[in-house]
């Protein structure tokens, strides 16, 4: 998949993330706001692989793990985007998805930051 290809998809996955955030806040649903965690990570996940195509990653060698991927934003991201993706890890991949313990406030607000980070690597120069 190209950068284009990996940037479509995480925009794509916020976009349903955002709509089963506001289904999962129209019925007070926890289970549906679980869901919208784990699409939202895998948008950043996504936008993720998009920013290392952009610092040179082959797309064959784009880490499949999460170890993996931490490793690569450490390596090559500046300070703004590692506290991005690291929070967004921990707060919709761990807290919001695993553990079913973020507030529909807490999700919202993760869902803004995620669309920062999208943003901020949208408009990196490859």
């Amino acid at each position: 998949m190209s950068t284009e290809g990996h940037l479509t998809e995480a925009k794509k996955l916020y976009q349903e993330a955002a709509e089963e955030f506001e289904r999962a806040k129209e019925r007070s649903d926890s289970t549906v706001l679980r869901d919208a965690c784990g699409k939202g990570w895998l948008s950043a996940v996504e936008v993720t692989y998009d920013f290392l195509i952009k610092k040179g990653i082959n797309e064959e060698e784009l880490p499949k793990t999460d170890r993996g991927r931490r490793y690569m934003v450490n390596k090559y991201a500046e300070r703004e985007l590692k506290w991005l993706y690291s929070s967004l890890r921990n707060d919709l991949h761990i807290e919001g998805y695993y553990d079913g313990t973020l507030s529909f406030e807490e999700v919202q607000r993760n869902l803004a930051d995620l669309d920062l980070y999208i943003r901020k690597v949208e408009e990196l120069k490859i």
